[in-house]
């Protein structure tokens, strides 16, 4: 699954997301490789959820985005941790690294930052459909 980063499949990526608005927390993609996601998730004031649901979600939707090409179930969430609160205006710089992979049982990492500072990170699970 050999993948790089042009501007043509980081915005096809997007398009293909299953979450719409209100629902899709994963506002861009920066980066993709194989073990790696990038982007960012912007707080509204109009999010339908709490900035620190919707930071997690996104995390889970920028790693369903790096292993299924069709949907995938959010499936356990471990150690996550939110460092300070997340408010309307803010943009999360999020990193997904892909862990370990068990029979279609996937396991993350995840951190966000604000201007360079953790604000939230965590360990999570998806499995295939």
């Amino acid at each position: 699954m050999s993948r790089n980063s042009s501007t043509h499949q980081l915005s096809n990526w997007l398009a293909h997301l299953p979450h719409q608005i209100p629902f899709r927390a994963a506002s861009a993609v920066t980066h993709i490789d194989d073990q790696t996601i990038r982007g960012v998730y912007v707080c509204t004031a109009n999010d339908t959820l709490t900035p620190e649901v919707m930071v997690v979600e996104a995390m889970a939707q920028f790693a369903g985005g790096l292993v299924f090409r069709e949907q995938g179930f959010f499936t356990g969430i471990d150690r996550c941790e939110v460092l300070r609160a997340i408010e309307p205006g803010d943009v999360v710089a999020i990193t997904v690294t892909l862990e370990a992979e068990f029979g279609g049982t996937y396991r993350f990492s995840g951190t966000g930052t604000i201007d360079g500072v953790d604000v939230v990170r965590g360990r999570f699970y998806l499995s295939g459909a």
